[in-house]
């Protein structure tokens, strides 16, 4: 069997790193398996690629290089098809696997262009989520396209797989077709993610943060689908509760947005260690933390969502600050014990916090539960061996 793999982020991209280049992994692994084609669209030139490096497994990334973001955006969906089928009639493809609704919606136009059936992992409803927040006018072309691509995904293919129970079940509620419909959440190797005492100290003394002190982690943006004002309220809280607080932010933004934030909200900036790493880095930091920020804004559409970095805290040890309504996570975190809860006005008892050092297996054991890479390899051998027959 060959496979083409079509992701929408580029390869370095830490969605990719820490969504896709497992996946490559596992289905490499499969005997049945004779070619995996990762096709990424990449929006700017890299030296290199962090793509594993596997004999089943080309990587093939697509340069999207416009300077304008719309008119890249809308080159590739009128590109990427084409592109696409090109790939597939020359190398044989019999299974197209799409990463997101957004690769799903150009997934499906190559199937229109083939016939060949294809799969969306982390199927959500994205454009009403980005036009929930005011990223997209429902009126706009870019929402008014990408809802209709996502009900078409769900007409066409051949299995979808949302992130959480409860996206599956409003899915069969509208008749997508329950015998297509499984559960994926985002996973994680939890062998990388886990705590190292080593990597804790280390950190911490490059950092000078104190054993004692108590630190915060995010790994995330801020904006758009992300709290931004009310993540800064949100760690301001945690400067005044504990006596010696660090916050490490492993984070995009400009040094000088983090500052003015800080700033605007008493927070002592020499406090805040502000940086991006690789992804493969991330264990480290997160080692060295107490407990860690996951920051989506809450919504009508993000019961949908399962952020990857719940799965990277929880197989680290870290309990979770979260927002309520966030896929199944919010209610993992305040039935097992896997964190906190943001209540209404932002407000956190962090009394009820339970330490790191108090707790280290039960986050570990949410994360062996319910982000386990086998689930992953568990869907992809139903899918190879028997689901392409249903």
């Amino acid at each position: 069997m060959n496979i083409l793999f079509f992701g929408y982020w580029g390869a370095n991209e830490g969605l990719s790193q820490a969504t896709i280049n497992p996946h490559l992994k596992i289905l490499a692994d499969f005997e049945k398996v004779n070619q995996i084609l990762y096709v990424s669209i990449e929006r700017k030139k890299e030296k290199e690629y962090q793509v594993p490096n596997h004999p089943k497994i080309k990587h093939l990334p697509f340069q999207s290089l416009n300077s304008v973001r719309f008119l890249s955006k809308f080159g590739d969906f009128i590109q990427l098809p084409f592109y696409l089928k090109k790939l597939i009639r020359k190398e044989r493809i019999d299974l197209l696997m799409c990463r997101s609704s957004l690769a799903g919606g150009i997934g499906y136009w190559a199937h229109r262009l083939t016939g060949v059936p294809f799969t969306v992992e982390s199927f959500e409803p994205h454009a009403d989520y980005m036009a929930e927040h005011g990223i997209w006018s429902k009126t706009g072309i870019s929402y008014r396209l990408q809802k209709h691509l996502e009900e078409k995904q769900k007409q066409e293919a051949f299995r979808l797989m949302p992130v959480t129970e409860k996206y599956k079940e409003k899915l069969i509620n509208e008749g997508v077709n329950k015998k297509k419909v499984t559960v994926m959440p985002c996973t994680v190797d939890i062998e990388k993610f886990a705590f190292s005492d080593e990597s804790r100290k280390k950190i911490r003394q490059e950092l000078n943060i104190p054993s004692s002190a108590q630190v915060g982690i995010y790994v995330g943006k801020f904006g758009d689908i992300y709290w931004d004002k009310e993540a800064f309220q949100l760690f301001k809280s945690a400067f005044e509760y504990y006596q010696v607080f660090h916050l490490i932010l492993l984070n995009p933004a400009l040094k000088d947005f983090v500052i003015s934030r800080s700033l605007e909200f008493g927070i002592p900036i020499s406090n805040i260690h502000h940086w991006l790493v690789k992804h493969a880095e991330v264990p480290d930091y997160l080692s060295a933390a107490d407990f860690a920020f996951s920051l989506h804004k809450p919504s009508k559409q993000s019961f949908a969502f399962s952020p990857i970095k719940n799965g990277e805290y929880w197989a680290n040890g870290l309990p979770i600050i979260s927002p309520d309504g966030i896929g199944d996570d919010s209610d993992i975190i305040r039935n097992e014990n896997g964190g906190l809860i943001i209540e209404n006005d932002l407000l956190i008892n962090w009394s009820q916090l339970i330490k790191r050092n108090e707790l280290p297996k039960n986050t570990l054991e949410l994360a062996k539960k319910y982000r386990n890479l086998q689930t992953v390899s568990d869907i992809y051998t139903f899918i190879l061996n028997e689901g392409l027959n249903y």
